[in-house]
């Protein structure tokens, strides 16, 4: 994987009136990760974008080997989470980290977030890039997922921009004490309010809420 920092890229082509940003991701942890890596995308947009028209690689950005993604019609102002190379097990072990009622959709055949450094690319069938951005190695392999709104990549605070704790899942690298048990911090599940998508353009920060 490179290391390269791209800048984010806020033109969504050929999508509606949506527009569509990478607003969070988890790239995994030493030892047993709780959940497969995932990227999270919100619609800033003003319609309804259905994400089946996307495909996913990682910072190589070559869209021949681009995963699709599952199909969720993702309203203006929403969120949702897509596991990487996932399937049905893999959603169901991720609510029982970060809990129900938020939108989880999947990968097929994608290629993992590695921690030395990486990031999500977002493809429309057409090969153009919807957006991009890195997954930075300095802010990998924590408990604390990669937050993006505010328009600069950063790690997960507890309380910060909707941060909350995980439940409790067994790692026992990151923990060596019996039972071997940690928690993540993130915000998954967490939409940003109307308007948010001008302010990350000019890295302020716009209300939260989330959704339960």
């Amino acid at each position: 994987m490179r290391n390269a920092l791209w800048a984010m890229s806020f033109a969504v082509s050929g999508v509606a009136s949506g527009q569509v940003l990478v607003t969070e991701a988890f790239v995994g942890l030493s030892g047993p990760d709780g959940t497969e890596d995932w990227f999270e995308l919100t619609n800033f947009g003003g319609s309804a974008v259905d994400t089946a028209q996307f495909f996913y690689d990682d910072d190589s950005a070559d869209f021949s080997v681009a995963a699709p993604l599952s199909s969720i019609l993702l309203q203006p102002g929403e969120s949702a989470v897509f596991l990487i190379d996932s399937g049905a097990a893999e959603v169901a072990e991720f609510e029982d980290v970060w809990g129900s009622g938020i939108l989880v959709g999947t990968t097929t055949g994608g290629s993992g977030l590695g921690q030395g450094g990486d990031g999500v690319t977002l493809f429309l069938g057409d090969g153009s890039i919807v957006t991009q951005q890195a997954t930075p190695a300095a802010l990998s392999g924590t408990l604390q997922t990669i937050d993006f709104v505010g328009g600069t990549a950063q790690a997960s605070a507890l309380g910060v921009n909707g941060a909350f704790e995980s439940n409790p899942f067994e790692n026992d690298d990151l923990n060596p004490t019996s039972p071997f048990l940690v928690t993540l911090v993130g915000s998954p599940g967490v939409i940003p309010a109307p308007g948010t998508a001008a302010l990350l353009g000019l890295g302020g920060l716009a209300a939260i809420r989330r959704r339960r």
